[in-house]
């Protein structure tokens, strides 16, 4: 599995405390074409077909504003890449960041995990959920 974590460019200019949020002034000028894309990737039968798990918008605590987009797929990193590359938000640079990283789903809760190390640095601890 993989998550992928889309932040929008904030562009519509709302501040609080400093802080910028509320979501990219594209989105909606690219959301029609986003929609069918998601439509598009959903079908098994299309050559872009990609397992969702879960996708939907981010949002502010208040719930008025869409500040970015998260997907849980069940691929390749290629192919989770090359799913988010062509989505028509990516593309007119509704986000401002991607982020794409392995997932664990634990159903039924949390179940005890066992570090293993197989080398001498960090990239080489892998974790396996017990049963």
């Amino acid at each position: 599995l993989y998550l992928i974590h889309c932040i929008d460019d904030q562009s519509c200019g709302l501040v609080d405390k400093g802080v910028r949020f509320g979501g990219s002034v594209k989105r909606m000028n690219s959301y029609t074409e986003h929609k069918q894309w998601q439509g598009e990737t959903s079908n098994p039968t299309s050559i872009h077909f990609i397992k969702k798990i879960s996708a939907g918008p981010l949002e502010s605590e208040d719930g008025k504003y869409m500040l970015g987009s998260c997907f849980i797929v069940e691929s390749t990193r290629e192919e989770a890449e090359a799913f988010i590359h062509n989505d028509p938000f990516y593309k007119a640079g509704v986000w401002e960041r991607v982020s794409i990283h392995r997932y664990i789903s634990i159903p039924n809760g949390i179940k005890p995990v066992s570090v293993h190390k197989e080398g001498d640095d960090i990239t080489t601890i892998k974790m396996i959920v017990q049963d």
